[in-house]
């Protein structure tokens, strides 16, 4: 039988008495900056995993769960709600959700909020900002993130194989004659464009293309200035004549930009409501958000029920849902 370590065998690693470990795995202040380093690193050096079924014991368990997100009108952040409410509901547990707008004060403040409420567990689409407040989250309390990772925090993280999908759309447009193939993403610095970025170049690469960056263009997309992006590609030597918009909120700025007549083909990546009605019906990169959710979920019920394995990276492949 394989010796699972306990937190004695890591207050013995850090050369700590066992309450400070019990401090640190939950989240309580009290411990200097050099103790909890030292805890962490027998942590990490064990792989210890806190049993988080005892955790929920120990406290009073709500029967509850929160899912914290960016904007739930957002298409895909929506369809995540709905499948992780039906796996919380066959596991007789309520959702609550709550909303960031992508801004790190106001994430820790809503998560504040759930935990006052005593939920059991959080799914997290992070925005991506790491603290020290969310460390001592993901040591205290199952989290599980989806979309992307938190940078510097250890979670168990659902993921769309966002690379794969990209180099799939940029190997169909090739497929269909295309050699200036523009790249729309949303700004660079999200994991998830950093991904799909990567599956762009690779995908040319796979087709012979040279990427060039002149028809790389990434930013918070508005009609407005995407509409002069697109005049000045369209004015150059050598225009794209097929573009990956690698979002959905890409993929619906492109469809306002687009001319009536824009021989353009577009791949976007996220399928979105209509996206089947634009220009004659928008081929997609679908991610199995529903098969995310259910994951996401399932996970964080593992973990509640006693799960103590290693961290988990799930990655969920898409769909091309080939349109128009």
């Amino acid at each position: 039988m394989v010796h699972r370590p306990t937190i004695h065998d890591v207050a013995r690693e850090a050369g700590v008495a066992v309450k400070t470990v019990s401090r640190v795995i939950n989240g309580e202040r009290a411990v200097s900056d050099a103790m909890r380093a030292r805890v962490r690193a027998a942590i990490r050096t064990l792989d210890y995993r806190p049993n988080a079924a005892a955790r929920v014991l120990r406290r009073k368990v709500s029967r509850s769960i929160g899912y914290v997100c960016v904007d739930i009108a957002e298409p895909v952040q929506a369809r995540l709600a709905r499948a992780i409410a039906t796996v919380a509901h066959d596991h007789d547990s309520a959702l609550t959700v709550s909303l960031t707008g992508n801004d790190p004060d106001r994430e820790r403040a809503v998560i504040e909020s759930l935990l006052a409420r005593q939920v059991d567990g959080l799914v997290l689409w992070p925005t991506g900002t790491g603290s020290r407040f969310l460390l001592r989250l993901a040591d205290s309390l199952p989290v599980v993130c989806v979309d992307r990772p938190i940078e510097g925090v250890e979670t168990d993280t659902v993921l769309c194989d966002n690379h794969r999908g990209a180099e799939q759309a940029v190997r169909l447009l090739a497929d269909r004659g295309h050699r200036r193939i523009a790249f729309v993403g949303d700004p660079p610095e999200l994991f998830t464009q950093r991904e799909r970025l990567a599956g762009y170049r690779d995908g040319l690469a796979a087709a012979g293309i040279e990427a060039d960056p002149k028809i790389i263009f990434q930013r918070v997309q508005q009609a407005g200035p995407l509409r002069r992006q697109l005049d000045h590609w369209r004015a150059s030597p050598a225009p794209p004549t097929a573009l990956l918009a690698a979002s959905s909120l890409s993929a619906m700025a492109v469809a306002r930009a687009l001319r009536a007549a824009e021989p353009l083909a577009v791949v976007g990546f996220d399928d979105f409501p209509l996206a089947d009605l634009v220009h004659g019906g928008l081929t997609v990169v679908g991610q199995d958000v529903d098969g995310m959710g259910r994951a996401a979920a399932e996970t964080l019920f593992a973990r509640l029920a006693g799960d103590g394995g290693g961290r988990l990276r799930i990655r969920v492949a898409p769909e091309l849902i080939i349109r128009g």
